[in-house]
């Protein structure tokens, strides 16, 4: 039984098809769009919730594509569910596949805790660019982030309290760190009455018009609505499914999807605020490799005396990057790398697919050459042959 699954555990899988606030909007938004003749794209297909779900509503064909071992259980269930002579499985990126026909709807959930996340938009573009029909749907359709200051002490301090001098040792690299980092712990606790600034929209990703990952500097001018100390920003979005379906992680919701969660921006220390107090804030991601890198500039105004200057924090997660890219410059150039077994075995097959060779004939090899490394013939086989698709025609 696989109980590890690429970057996700099987409960963690369960806990995201358990998730209803996700869940049923997806549900309904795929209902209320295919038609007997639909084709559907599944980006991202994991354990195959969408997949099926589009089969059961009466889908045509379906594409399922995803990277991970997941979808060798995505296969299974659709067979038990009597699905399996309408869904496709393809274990590849998106990206790396051509479909023999346009999809008439494409469905994916490639988020993170905000939609900026990882390659998320490019496949989105890629997708809509290579797989979609001319009067297709994306489904999501939109997403809108919102940023509001906020007063959260225990997510603040929850934060910063196990580098505040434990045992009497300096830990301000790591508190430095981690105040130039997002994260999402306790967020669940911040409510409308944490808020001290009204939300205003920063960003709308429009999946069905956008070119470009990154997001530039959104200069957003606040006034706070009340007296309170500031520890930082609350960042969530809004997702339009299709014109008429969609859900919230704002902090009006009672019960978010927890497979996002909200995302808390830290200021460097805790700022008083009064209220009527200008507030201007700057930020913006810019997806460099597979990783977002995040800067917000957070500019408090005196409102008694304009112009002045009460605290002022330029921030950004390329704090980290820089850290790493010095131990990189220290270490990388007298590297010398070596294989793994999973390497070995990889350059193996490889070196198997010369056009003559069946996948039996390979894994008869492979099994012998490495005894013991997949647990039974039928698991080397579908590696075999999952492996061999990438890389031969």
């Amino acid at each position: 039984m696989l109980t590890n699954l690429s970057d996700y555990s099987l409960s963690e899988y369960g806990n995201m098809i358990a998730d209803k606030t996700r869940i049923d909007p997806y549900a309904y938004a795929l209902k209320a769009a295919i038609r007997p003749d639909s084709v559907v794209l599944d980006i991202g297909a994991a354990t195959g919730i969408h997949a099926l779900l589009a089969c059961k509503f009466g889908a045509r064909q379906v594409y399922a594509i995803e990277p991970s071992e997941a979808i060798h259980l995505a296969r299974e269930v659709a067979r038990v569910n009597g699905f399996l002579d309408r869904i496709q499985f393809i274990q590849n990126l998106s990206s790396h596949v051509t479909l023999p026909e346009p999809a008439d709807i494409i469905v994916s959930d490639l988020r993170g805790a905000l939609p900026l996340y990882g390659q998320h938009i490019p496949a989105i573009i890629d997708a809509r660019q290579r797989h979609l029909a001319a009067d297709g749907l994306l489904i999501p359709r939109r997403d809108t982030l919102w940023a509001a200051l906020v007063e959260a002490r225990n997510v603040y301090n929850g934060l910063i309290e196990p580098w505040q001098s434990p045992y009497g040792l300096d830990m301000a690299p790591v508190k430095q760190l981690v105040l130039n980092s997002w994260d999402t712990a306790g967020t669940e606790t911040i409510r409308p009455g944490n808020l001290l600034t009204e939300p205003q929209l920063w960003a709308t990703l429009d999946y069905t018009s956008i070119k470009d990952p990154n997001v530039a500097n959104s200069n957003l001018v606040y006034e706070a609505r009340r007296d309170g100390i500031a520890h930082g920003w609350l960042l969530w979005f809004d997702a339009q499914l299709t014109e008429a379906i969609g859900f919230s992680n704002g902090p009006e919701t009672d019960k978010i999807a927890e497979v996002y969660g909200r995302a808390f921006f830290p200021l460097l220390e805790p700022v008083p605020v009064a209220e009527g107090g200008p507030i201007n804030l700057s930020i913006g991601a810019e997806l460099v490799g597979e990783e977002y890198i995040w800067r917000w500039h957070t500019r408090f105004l005196s409102a008694a005396e304009p112009g002045q200057i009460r605290a002022d924090f330029d921030q950004s997660s390329a704090i980290d990057d820089s850290l790493y890219a010095g131990r990189l410059a220290e270490h990388i150039t007298g590297f010398r790398p070596s294989l793994v077994q999973d390497g070995e075995i990889d350059r193996f097959i490889l070196g198997k697919i010369d056009g003559r060779a069946t996948v039996k004939e390979i894994v008869t090899t492979l099994q012998s050459r490495f005894p013991g490394h997949f647990h039974d013939e039928p698991q080397a086989i579908r590696y075999v042959y999952e492996f061999g698709r990438q890389y031969s025609r």
